[in-house]
């Protein structure tokens, strides 16, 4: 009967606090420094060669199922934004080859320009942790948004899209209401770790 006790007031300790955990002011940092990724011919181009006014990084897998499932709505965002955002979206598993990539996204029918990350230097200069995470940087390359694409890999049960709504604050010259989100998917594998 204690322990349940010491449960239930613990529970009510977390849910009193957990208001105040969730406002903590967000602070972009400083402008990130230039990365490098290969193009799916092999050639290397670095982030400053790639950046526009607006930028979207996008991390994806060939073999992760979550990411997976976001492939129609990475090209959605695409031809809604392309004209006006440069977008990146990079493979950093250090197990998926450029021709494996180079394949899937043919086979995914990206018609976005894909890249390579090899011995993940991007997502380790980046802080990315998992193939579903999304970054959208401003002209100066502040992070402006870090996380999630959609908040569910099923389209039918999504109820904030975080990526497009950070999109479109950055395109107006707004902050952005919900600037960092927990993408979830699978871990990146690291090229130390294998």
């Amino acid at each position: 009967m204690k322990a349940v006790k010491t449960c239930v007031a613990l529970a009510a300790i977390l849910f009193a606090i957990a208001p105040s955990l969730h406002s903590q002011e967000y602070s972009a940092g400083p402008p990130i420094s230039s990365f490098s990724v290969l193009d799916m011919r092999g050639h290397s181009q670095t982030y400053n060669s790639l950046k526009g006014e607006v930028t979207v990084v996008i991390f994806f897998s060939t073999r992760c199922p979550m990411s997976n499932a976001f492939n129609y709505r990475r090209n959605v965002l695409y031809h809604d934004y392309g004209k006006r955002v440069r977008f990146i979206v990079v493979d950093s598993n250090s197990n998926e080859s450029l021709d494996e990539v180079r394949t899937y996204a043919q086979d995914a029918g990206f018609d976005f320009p894909v890249y390579h990350d090899v011995d993940n230097k991007a997502a380790d200069s980046l802080g990315v942790q998992s193939t579903t995470e999304t970054l959208v940087l401003d002209a100066a390359g502040v992070i402006r948004y870090r996380g999630y694409i959609e908040d569910a890999p099923n389209p039918e049960r999504t109820t904030k899209q975080g990526l497009k709504l950070a999109i479109d604050a950055v395109l107006s010259g707004m902050p952005v209401a919900t600037p960092q989100t927990r993408a979830v998917g699978c871990a990146i594998r690291r090229a130390h770790l294998q």
